[in-house]
């Protein structure tokens, strides 16, 4: 029997791909950031620190650990994310499920963009760059427009839940 092909088989196809080469290059990343302790002494990753020799310090593995705990939390945002965006076409609309994903959505978000920028202060004090890790207002790259798509996500499950009480309610009048 053929499958029904319906104008959301594209952007299916599309988010299925896109989870696919995300977890091959975060996947990459991790195996990299795994593989400094082997090579303490490269110039390639004095050079990709940006300090002129690497050592083993607390600092060090704390940032490696810290990375690897920031990468799986993207995984699993894109995932909760992937299966938000199925459950909208194959299920009915305001579901539980989609309520409780939208919030858990925002606040990863939330959460990742908070723990990347005390990552970023952090990695700076580290290795002593002078960066400037402030707020950039007018870039799509803001980390501010990142929060405000957090906050966007939770106002959204409010909003669902909003709708499936009224549901629940016309159901029951009717």
């Amino acid at each position: 029997m053929k499958s029904i092909n319906t104008p959301l088989q594209p952007l299916k196809f599309f988010l299925n791909f896109i989870f696919i080469i995300v977890i091959i290059s975060v996947g990459l990343n991790i195996t990299g950031i795994l593989f400094v302790p082997f090579f303490p002494e490269s110039k390639f990753l004095a050079e990709l620190l940006g300090v002129p020799f690497f050592e083993w310090k607390f600092a060090i593995v704390a940032l490696i650990i810290s990375s690897i705990i920031l990468h799986l939390g993207f995984i699993y945002s894109l995932y909760v994310f992937k299966k938000l965006v199925v459950s909208l076409f194959d299920s009915p609309l305001f579901s539980h499920f989609q309520i409780l994903s939208l919030k858990l959505l925002g606040q990863l978000i939330i959460l990742l963009i908070i723990l990347k920028s005390i990552f970023n202060v952090f990695s700076n004090v580290v290795f002593e760059k002078s960066e400037s890790t402030g707020i950039h207002l007018f870039s799509f790259d803001s980390k501010l427009m990142a929060l405000c798509t957090g906050l966007f996500f939770i106002y959204l499950s409010y909003i669902f839940k909003k709708a499936k009480d009224l549901r629940d309610e016309n159901e029951l009048t009717v």
